[in-house]
């Protein structure tokens, strides 16, 4: 089909071309209204892998979060795709990845969003997913297990990668992801163990308050950034499937 066709463009166009920002807009808007066999038709067109391959080849910032954003919508909430992923993972691929997703956070935090949207709505769904004979296995997910050893680093690193001077409509989303790493971590009784752990990282290396502080005048200016954008809080708790009132409490 049409979309088909799209992709196949997007995936031949150079990382330079002017073209593939366009496409990859085209290729984006059909996935976030898609549905579950239309994400694994894409990811087994090839979309997968020359995704990952551009996140670890891309030198331009613009190309690598257009990388990002699409991988991340391609993958998320979908068990089969993610299972697909974690193949392409392999042992030389792996290490690569994460440090790119680590080095390069205003880019990656859309896609590391939608990965930690997307376990959170795995784990109470594992022995549905078996009983339709889906491949996915969350032991075995090396997403997960990034997310595991490195959710404290990630939050701390995405509560200064930008601060209240710096943020603008581009870059608010690294504000969200760091909240959302807040909202699982509340619901997981997690989230005093994160605050005492970054305070203590404060304390260790010099930093006593910079970290939390940013954060809570970034904290202080989302508030007000959506106070007034109801359009921009539905479309925040449609994307991530938390309630606005959670993301508004937290």
């Amino acid at each position: 089909g049409l979309i088909s066709r799209i992709l196949e463009l997007f995936m031949r166009e150079t990382p330079d071309s002017t073209y593939r920002f366009w496409l990859a807009s085209g290729v984006e808007a059909f996935l976030r209204g898609s549905d579950y066999r239309s994400q694994v038709l894409l990811a087994r067109s090839g979309m997968l892998r020359h995704l990952v391959e551009g996140v670890l080849n891309t030198q331009c910032s613009g190309n690598l979060q257009t990388n990002f954003d699409l991988l991340g919508e391609l993958v998320k909430g979908n068990p089969e795709v993610f299972h697909m992923f974690n193949e392409v993972l392999d042992a030389r691929v792996y290490p690569r990845f994460v440090e790119v997703v680590t080095s390069n956070l205003v880019d990656s935090n859309v896609f590391i969003r939608s990965v930690l949207l997307s376990l959170e709505f795995f784990a109470p769904r594992l022995h549905h997913f078996k009983t339709l004979g889906c491949r996915y296995d969350m032991e075995s997910c090396k997403m997960r297990a990034f997310l595991q050893h490195n959710s404290l680093r990630l939050l701390r690193d995405l509560m200064t990668v930008i601060s209240v001077d710096e943020v603008n409509q581009e870059n608010v989303c690294c504000l969200n992801t760091a909240l959302s790493f807040c909202i699982f971590a509340e619901s997981h009784q997690m989230l005093a163990r994160y605050i005492t752990g970054i305070r203590m990282w404060e304390v260790e290396n010099g930093k006593q308050g910079q970290v939390t502080s940013n954060f809570l005048s970034l904290v202080l200016f989302w508030k007000e950034y959506y106070k007034y954008r109801g359009k921009d809080g539905l479309s925040l708790e449609v994307s991530s499937g938390i309630p606005y009132s959670r993301w508004k409490a937290i």
